[in-house]
């Protein structure tokens, strides 16, 4: 039993110390080598995603509708 609670002591303990990551894609402006430059590439590709068919009584039906769409936000 206690080493049950020490257990969860220990995992309350370590939970308490993690701390909250804050990340931006705002750079503070100096130019340099590893200076905080920083390029962003938003990347969106349309997939579409079809099903496969397997025949276990000798039919099989696998069908596939397209109309993939992207929708790019504008916020820069």
């Amino acid at each position: 039993m206690l080493k049950k609670v020490l257990v969860v002591t220990g995992a309350v303990a370590m939970m308490s110390l993690a701390v909250p990551a804050h990340a931006d894609i705002i750079t503070d402006g100096h130019g340099g080598v590893l200076s905080g430059n920083q390029v962003v590439a938003p990347i969106t590709a349309p997939i579409n995603i079809c099903g496969n068919a397997v025949a276990v009584i000798g039919v099989a039906v696998a069908g596939c509708k397209g109309g993939a769409g992207v929708h790019a936000p504008h916020h820069y």
